[in-house]
């Protein structure tokens, strides 16, 4: 009896004991759990912040679009590209070139002069209308470049560059060709070889050297000959602004000093091939007078006349448009008898 009494007992111990520690394994199987849980947010996020890490090392590529690649001088023109996956600001700028001058429409949507080589600040904009103005040759080619800054750096990262061929109609390839033509070398007659023969009494004579004939040139002026079954085309384009001294002497400049007396000089030409009829013309100037002109003479074909107009640029700052338009009858075409444009003032 007391046999069976302490073999009961000890299994009753057994399976306490086995109860205590299947408890305590499922205890700590549930901790283990927890603790597991807690660890996996912090683990994906610092994957996730390495794998964006790794992602914001990748260069950036920029593709740059125009909405056309041949503009006409003044022509508007928008130029896009793409926006990378990180934060950062975009640059614009373009290459000195003879004769070329870039306006850009800003954040607030006032146009602005863009210097040459210099960098125009963008911000996160993807998108940028400019005009380009080409006053000396037909046809120019253009470089620029749209580069991005990333967030808190000083220098590009990735830069793409650009070229846009803008074209001047009112620059004919005639004007071109003269304006290249050398002058032409002026020949020489050789001298005439003399033979003396020699005379034992009589002294040699002296030899007259022929003189060298004299070239004088002769300029031809071409003549504008009306067509009386022709057309005509009065067109009026915008040669610039500057400041004009006490003698009236004009002084072409980029950005218009404040309380200087400043002026706008353009060019109205008959593009047709019949001399026009008289003609007058409206000036809208920067300082908000207008001018309107008297009855100007007509034009033959292929003529034209440069005018200069005043005004008082006091009190004024900022960007300040001005245009020009002509008023005639019998035009064939009125798409060119008005100019817009605009001039920085500044103190």
């Amino acid at each position: 009896m007391n046999t069976n009494t302490d073999n009961q007992g000890k299994e009753r111990v057994l399976k306490t004991l086995a109860i205590g520690g299947f408890v305590g394994l499922i205890i700590i199987i549930a901790w283990l759990g927890i603790q597991l849980i807690s660890f996996m947010p912090s683990a994906f996020t610092s994957l996730a912040s390495l794998a964006n890490s790794v992602y914001n090392y990748k260069p950036v590529e920029l593709v740059v679009v125009t909405n056309k690649t041949t503009a006409v001088s003044g022509e508007a023109i928008t130029v896009s590209w793409n926006e990378p996956a990180r934060a950062g600001t975009f640059v614009f700028s373009y290459a000195c070139t003879s004769g070329v001058s870039v306006e850009a429409r800003s954040a607030s949507g006032g146009i602005e002069n863009i210097i040459c080589d210099t960098t125009f600040p963008l911000g996160p904009a993807t998108t940028l209308d400019i005009s380009i103005s080409s006053e000396r040759n037909r046809f120019t080619e253009v470089p620029y470049t749209i580069s991005f800054i990333a967030e808190k750096a000083k220098t590009p990262e990735s830069t793409s560059e650009k070229t846009i061929t803008v074209v001047n109609a009112m620059i004919s390839p005639v004007e071109v060709a003269e304006a290249t033509t050398t002058e032409p070398t002026i020949p020489t007659t050789p001298k005439p070889e003399v033979v003396v023969k020699p005379v034992p009494v009589v002294p040699k004579p002296t030899v007259p050297v022929a003189p060298k004939p004299v070239y004088v040139s002769k300029p031809i002026y071409g003549i504008p000959v009306s067509n009386p079954n022709g057309f005509t085309d009065i067109g009026v384009r915008s040669i610039g602004v500057g400041t004009v001294d006490n003698a009236n002497r004009f002084t072409l400049v980029g950005t218009m000093p404040t309380n200087k007396k400043g002026a706008i000089q353009f060019e109205i030409k008959n593009f047709g091939t019949k001399t026009s009829d008289t003609f007058t013309y409206t000036a809208l100037l920067p300082n908000g007078s207008e001018y309107k002109s008297p009855v100007q003479p007509a034009l033959k074909p292929n003529e034209r006349v440069i005018a200069t107009i005043g005004f008082d640029t006091n009190g004024l700052s900022g960007i300040k448009t001005f245009s020009v338009t002509t008023t005639i009858s019998g035009d064939r075409n009125l798409n060119n008898n008005t100019f817009n444009s605009a001039v920085r003032i500044t103190n």
